[in-house]
């Protein structure tokens, strides 16, 4: 059976209320208010089955100025609206309004119906057609079939009826494969049930047991039941207008105005790119960072209107716009939005979300034309590559892609595959990066090696964390991906934690091999009391930052010991102290530091530091002011 939503839109007490009692038996009026006051004030709700072929919810809006939020969150999910004019009145303010407001969410299938045929005679009758028809001139709803109707007598309402149905079968139904998505309307609860959310459920499906979370609150809860049409079911679907009974959560844990839906598979946002349109209307230009009432879905939030290519927006203009939220909200790319000001009670324009997680852009900047563009007409694909190439180095994590194009992941799994194929993007465990990002990510990391080999001649290469900590940020994985390809590449080698370009280690050799033999040969002819580093840079004419440098290397190699502070020994000369040292502790079993003294006839300047280098190097342990050989 086919499932479609059908919402009401027309001026205060036009009969709106009336007509759906009249086609379907069912009065929307449900709050005493309501029927002592005699208008609706809240969303109302009914539904008719045509046979077995078409099951319609009908949303039945409020008309008064006053509460235009509740018309928004009406409208907001339907598929084809009726537009309600009564015969004795006319096209009226709110009329007008909510037209504009249809036409602001997409809507472009609808019905007028003109009510209360009863209480005019065809002249009136005619002039109301005539003022209809000038209204949705060049409108979205323009050319809609006009049917007078009377709700008392019943004259016209099966021709009503046979038109909706004849409609209905021209309108594709929501998908039930996408994100499952259920704005929330009313909360309430209920004896011995617990808590019930109603709402027009706009995408996908869930089913009976399932685990949801409510956003932006972010509280989960499980499904205890299903309703959609006063029915028990098993599965809710889009285009059902539903109740939900959860378990695990409180019905003031829930306010109007939240989504539920699936854990992990929606996102919170502070920050919106929107394509604006600025109703025609003979208002003032709205300038850059004021703040409007913004309506979505059952939502509303103020927001802060950030212009990005120019100060102003003129009305009946359309333009490329941020909107930037105190509260977070709950959307999808695609989307359609209400925007009223701040304090006037008219719609003043409206348009579409184009990316819930985009960047914070400079205003003027260059390439924002680009962006909208590709926002606004790109395909998927142009999509998917533009959501991962926003953020640069880092990239995106895979299952974040779905909730930047509002798609579920299963549709983006093969935009993603399309690129991988068109070598656009690159896969790197978790993470998706774009390919120009990649690159230059590897062409830095070269870049760094020849500045490093050129302040660090001597040096064997930089160590693989210092060289991460001179990139841009990225994931781990994302580094040692573009480290293995420069590797396999042949333009980088790495030795150990050293990281180096390829063949630097053979100019490395032929430099410092004069050098080194040099400095060891310093180190061995002084034995036991070598010069300090500023005399050995002296005595061999080379810097003292490159000396330290040679020292490194050739402590790297295994050819000198760094003993503590600027005093280095060559190994063969560490290896002589330590030969000596057991010998004497094997035979006299202990030493104080006036033993070692007399043994190898050197100052506490040398001294001290060889029996502490003796302690770390565990050949030696200190007991009281003596060593003894380590067991």
């Amino acid at each position: 059976m086919k499932k479609i939503v059908i919402g009401t839109a027309g001026h205060i007490d036009h009969g709106k209320t009336t007509l759906i009692k009249a086609l379907t038996g069912i009065d929307c009026d449900r709050l005493k208010e309501e029927k002592d006051r005699g208008i609706t004030t809240e969303l109302g709700f009914a539904h008719y089955r045509f046979g077995d072929e078409l099951e319609v919810g009908i949303v039945d809006v409020p008309g008064h100025e006053k509460f235009v939020r509740h018309m928004v969150a009406g409208a907001w999910g339907i598929d084809m609206v009726l537009l309600v004019v009564a015969a004795d009145e006319g096209v009226m303010p709110q009329t007008k309004e909510h037209v504009d407001i249809c036409e602001l969410l997409g809507l472009s299938r609808g019905i007028v119906v003109i009510t209360k045929k009863d209480l005019v005679d065809e002249e009136m009758l005619e002039l109301v057609r005539e003022d209809i028809k000038d209204l949705l001139k060049g409108r979205t709803l323009d050319g809609s079939v006009l049917i007078p109707v009377s709700s008392t007598t019943g004259e016209n309402l099966e021709l009503l009826k046979e038109t909706i149905m004849k409609m209905a079968s021209e309108i594709n139904e929501r998908s039930k494969e996408g994100i499952f998505r259920l704005p929330v309307d009313r909360v309430f609860t209920i004896k011995g049930m617990g808590t019930i959310v109603t709402g027009t459920c706009i995408s996908g499906s869930i089913n009976l047991g399932e685990e949801i979370e409510v956003y932006p609150v972010g509280k989960k809860a499980k499904i205890r039941n299903i309703q959609a049409y006063h029915e028990d079911r098993e599965r809710a679907v889009a285009g059902e207008r539903v109740a939900l009974n959860l378990q695990g959560i409180d019905k003031n844990e829930i306010d109007r105005g939240v989504i539920i839906g699936r854990p992990k598979t929606l996102t919170t946002t502070n920050r919106i790119d929107v394509t604006l349109k600025y109703l025609n209307l003979p208002l003032k230009p709205i300038k850059t960072d004021s703040t409007l009432r913004f309506h979505i879905a059952t939502t509303q939030e103020e927001a802060r209107l950030v212009i990005l290519n120019k100060d102003t927006i003129e009305p009946g203009e359309e333009l490329f716009a941020q909107f930037v939220f105190q509260n977070p909200i709950v959307a999808l790319p695609g989307d359609r939005f209400i925007l009223r000001g701040p304090y006037s009670i008219q719609t003043i324009g409206g348009g579409t979300i184009l990316d819930v997680i985009p960047r914070k852009h400079k205003r003027r900047e260059t390439g924002l034309n680009v962006t909208y563009n590709l926002l606004l007409k790109g395909s998927y694909e142009d999509k998917g590559e533009y959501h991962i190439r926003k953020w640069a180095y880092k990239g995106i994590e895979r299952h974040m892609l779905p909730l930047h194009m509002g798609m579920d992941a299963s549709f983006t799994e093969h935009i993603i595959d399309a690129l991988l194929k068109k070598n656009r993007i690159k896969s790197i465990v978790k993470n998706l990066v774009h390919i120009d990002f990649f690159s230059d990510y590897k062409r830095l990391v070269k870049e760094i090696l020849e500045d490093f080999h050129k302040k660090y001649p001597l040096k064997l290469g930089i160590s693989k964390e210092e060289l991460r900590t001179r990139l841009p940020s990225v994931d781990i994985q994302i580094f040692q991906a573009a480290i293995e390809e420069c590797t396999e590449e042949g333009s980088i080698e790495i030795e150990k934690d050293k990281v180096r370009l390829k063949g630097r280690s053979e100019e490395i050799e032929k430099e410092s091999e004069t050098l080194g033999m040099k400095i060891l040969d310093i180190l061995k002819n002084n034995g036991l009391t070598p010069p300090s580093l500023k005399d050995i840079a002296s005595m061999i004419g080379i810097g003292e930052d490159r000396l330290k440098d040679m020292m490194e290397r050739l402590i790297y190699t295994g050819k000198v010991v760094k003993v503590k502070g600027d005093l280095y020994y060559s190994k063969e000369t560490i290896d002589w102290v330590k030969e000596k040292i057991i010998e004497y502790l094997k035979e006299k079993k202990e030493m104080a530091p006036t033993d070692l003294k007399s043994v190898f006839d050197i100052s506490r300047k040398y001294l001290i530091p060889i029996l502490e280098y003796l302690d770390d190097a565990k050949i030696t342990i200190r007991v009281g002011d003596k060593r003894i050989l380590r067991g």
